[in-house]
């Protein structure tokens, strides 16, 4: 059955027209995809790619049909995909415009039929992230937004939580992490609140939205990233790399490593720097 999603895009007034062009396309393209998503939940075939994680055929069609769709009318941008096929050097990105898609993140939950799952798509101008889409398949929502913008889902401006959202600092986290952090974490993890959801851009949704006091990840990679970081911005979190950052992104393999992240309230970065002792 097509159940059509209520939605709208923020005030785009401070795009100029070719990022607004872009962040229209995309907001069709992105839509154009959630019947067939909805559509093969837990029921999509899938493998195991070289590096031990998961594929469904619906990562792959996604990938294609959604770039297929955007390179008609932008085909001078370049198009990086969670599922864009591995060269032995990573692909130089030159074109001003950028597009990095996680087409079914969370996979695992996807495959298996645990709802934690969803599409994200960012928008990279000079290798920065200003627009990011994800569609909430468990929410059955869409969720937008940029730092020069407002962040919307469905049609409701968000904000992110200023205070505690629970008794205790409650963000999201996935495991294993390094053991050096995970022993300068040991204490604090006995206090605070862990989500793990199985996917880092519904984490980030969560937060986005004042769901989560943020988010803490080891693990991503910047196509798990790339939406949900201007849509927090937007929201009015603030968005630090541990370590080198990802972004600006000047090159992309689907093999490249991760980019370690924590994205939240300042309440939330305070306690985490304290633990960690920075």
């Amino acid at each position: 059955m097509d159940r059509s999603l209520t939605n709208q895009t923020p005030d785009l007034s401070n795009a100029d027209p070719a990022l607004q062009e872009r962040i229209l396309a995309a907001h069709v393209a992105v839509l154009g995809q959630v019947e067939y998503f909805r559509n093969n939940f837990g029921n999509a075939q899938s493998r195991w790619k070289g590096d031990g994680t998961r594929v469904t055929e619906v990562d792959e069609a996604i990938s294609q049909l959604l770039f297929e769709a955007l390179g008609k009318d932008f085909p001078q941008d370049d198009y990086c995909s969670e599922e864009s096929a591995d060269t032995p050097e990573p692909i130089a990105l030159d074109a001003e415009f950028a597009w990095v898609l996680d087409p079914v993140d969370g996979t695992n939950n996807y495959a298996l039929g645990i709802p934690e799952c969803g599409i994200s798509l960012g928008i990279l101008r000079h290798g920065m992230p200003v627009y990011g889409f994800i569609y909430d398949y468990g929410r059955d929502n869409l969720l937008q937004g940029g730092k020069s913008f407002s962040s919307i889902e469905g049609t409701s401006v968000v904000q992110s939580s200023t205070d505690l959202v629970n008794e205790k600092l409650t963000f999201c986290m996935h495991f294993p992490i390094p053991s050096q952090e995970h022993e300068a974490l040991t204490n604090a993890l006995q206090v605070w609140r862990i989500r793990c959801p199985g996917s880092a851009a519904i984490g980030l949704a969560n937060v986005a939205t004042g769901r989560l006091d943020g988010c803490l990840e080891y693990r991503a990679k910047p196509w798990d990233c790339a939406a949900g970081y201007p849509i927090c911005e937007g929201s009015g979190a603030s968005f630090h790399f541990l370590y080198e950052p990802a972004f600006p992104l000047k090159q992309f393999s689907p093999s490249m490593g991760s980019c370690p992240f924590r994205v939240g309230s300042d309440l939330f970065h305070s306690e985490v720097l304290a633990a960690l002792g920075k």
